[in-house]
C-alpha cells in the first residue's frame, strides 16, 4: 500500500486474485498442482474417451494469481485477503482505497 500526502494508505489500484483450495484429506494432487511461488495453480484434466477420435477438448488451465491460499484456515482467509478492506470499510473509506 502506498501512502498520500495526507498520511492516509491508498491500497494498490488493481483487483486483486487469490484461490483457496479447501482443506483436505484427498487432495487431487494428480489434477491440481500449486506454483512453489504460492501465486500459481496449473489444472490438469484428463480427457473423455468418449469425446472421439478428433477431441479438441481444453484439458489444462494455468492461472497466475496474488496468492494461493492451501490448507489454511478460515481466519488466514480473512487476514490475508479482507481484513484491510473491512477495516477501511468501517473508518468510512471505500473498500478499495
Amino acid at each position: 500500500a502506498k501512502r498520500r500526502k495526507s498520511g492516509v494508505l491508498q491500497a494498490p489500484s488493481r483487483v486483486m486474485a487469490f484461490v483457496r483450495v479447501k482443506p483436505t484429506a484427498h487432495f487431487a494432487q494428480d489434477m491440481i498442482r500449486l506454483g512453489a511461488d504460492n501465486k500459481s495453480i496449473d489444472i490438469y484434466i484428463q480427457k473423455n474417451p468418449r469425446g472421439g477420435v478428433v477431441n479438441n477438448s481444453q484439458t489444462d488451465w494455468s492461472f497466475k494469481l496474488d496468492g494461493v491460499l492451501h490448507n489454511t484456515s478460515q481466519e488466514m482467509v480473512y487476514d490475508t485477503v479482507a481484513k484491510d478492506l473491512v477495516c477501511k470499510a468501517l473508518q468510512g473509506y471505500n473498500g478499495d482505497l
